[in-house]
């Protein structure tokens, strides 16, 4: 089961990869190595990478913004769920 899970977490990190590429280039009028070379750097910048990311999504892929805030946030409602849970275990 885990080797699933990296290899899910792999893949989704892959696309946000690549939207984070297609975001600069489309912003910047960059070529596609020099975007892939710079998204490296910005991508590891948590609010900047996700912005871009989903600026990438949004203008280069045409998707809505609740499908794009899903790709970037999806782990938001998932460390929600572990911290209450986490809460509502630990009082027993």
């Amino acid at each position: 089961m885990q080797v699933f899970f990296g290899i899910a977490y792999l893949a989704i990190g892959l696309i946000q990869l690549v939207a984070v590429i297609d975001g600069i280039k489309y912003a910047t009028g960059l070529g596609s190595i020099l975007s892939a070379v710079l998204s490296i750097f910005v991508n590891y910048v948590p609010l900047l990478g996700s912005v871009l990311g989903v600026y990438g999504a949004i203008k280069v892929w045409d998707w809505n913004i609740i499908q794009a805030g899903c790709l970037f946030f999806w782990y938001v409602p998932v460390f929600l769920l572990m911290t209450a849970a986490s809460v509502v275990f630990s009082r027993r």
